[in-house]
């Protein structure tokens, strides 16, 4: 999967301070009727006229809608005929990945949804995935924001796409889906704790200091802070990235990811994630 290592964008240490208070006040939302308030977060960072949040179920193959301030029948067509051409779908039915985006494999758009999309005045798309248990996956779309944003939009939801995942299944809980509870969906919490020194270098992680940072703080090797972070992951269920497994343990220290006595298995841990901040 590309990386995105061509086309990074790199976030001020201050840019970083708004995404961990962004992360903070996702934490706090606990209800449905806050859905809207996880896409309009990263208008803070990219300015957009359209977005939308839902749930995607690769078993039903079929999307719903949480939240959307796209036209109503333009949100209709597409949610019953266009999301089945998103990269970012595909990427979720076909592949192992946990995060997708529509940047990660480009497909050309095809004329139907293309027609479909400037009949609605959309010119610029951007849209993230997140598998959850269970074949429950959450989805969040961007549209109409400066091209050249793009970077920045993927790079704000590198960071912050685990966090609306936890975020959304927590608000919704029963009251959008048929399906088993948020709480099923979740399965992050370490079943076994963290030493001391993995917790200080998670603290780190989620202030967006960097493994070259990080060994200079604790004075270790680089290796030896990958070497701490596999074991993190591994105690985290097989977090696929560091953004990843930031989320899953400030969400599980906050408490608000409940324990469970299995965890998931990764083949992969710690895909290859661009750093976003700067040294």
């Amino acid at each position: 999967m590309n990386d995105g290592s061509n086309n990074l964008f790199y976030f001020s240490r201050k840019e970083f301070q708004v995404l961990a208070e962004v992360m903070h006040e996702f934490r706090n939302i606990t209800n449905a009727t806050a859905l809207a308030e996880l896409p309009k977060a990263i208008g803070r960072f990219v300015p957009h006229e359209y977005s939308g949040c839902g749930l995607f179920s690769i078993r039903k193959c079929e999307i719903l809608v949480g939240h959307s301030n796209y036209k109503k029948e333009f949100c209709d067509l597409y949610t019953t005929q266009g999301f089945a051409t998103d990269p970012a779908i595909q990427l979720l039915q076909t592949t192992a990945y946990v995060h997708t985006s529509s940047e990660d494999i480009p497909v050309p758009v095809p004329r139907e949804i293309l027609s479909l999309k400037l009949d609605f005045g959309i010119r610029s798309c951007f849209s993230a995935g997140v598998r959850g248990a269970n074949g429950l996956c959450t989805y969040f779309s961007f549209s109409n924001f400066a091209p050249s944003a793009l970077p920045k939009l993927r790079a704000a939801m590198t960071i912050l796409s685990p966090h609306l995942h936890l975020a959304y299944l927590r608000t919704v809980g029963t009251e959008l889906v048929t399906c088993p509870p948020a709480q099923a969906e979740t399965s992050c919490l370490p079943t076994r704790p963290l030493t001391p020194r993995e917790e200080e270098i998670m603290r780190w992680v989620s202030e967006g200091k960097t493994n070259w940072e990080i060994s200079i703080i604790l004075g270790v090797s680089n290796n030896t802070v990958r070497t701490h972070l596999r074991n993190i992951s591994e105690k985290l269920g097989g977090a696929e990235n560091r953004w990843s497994a930031a989320a899953q343990w400030q969400w599980s220290t906050a408490g608000l990811i409940p324990p469970t006595t299995e965890t998931r298995k990764s083949k992969s841990v710690f895909r290859s994630s661009p750093d976003t901040t700067s040294t």
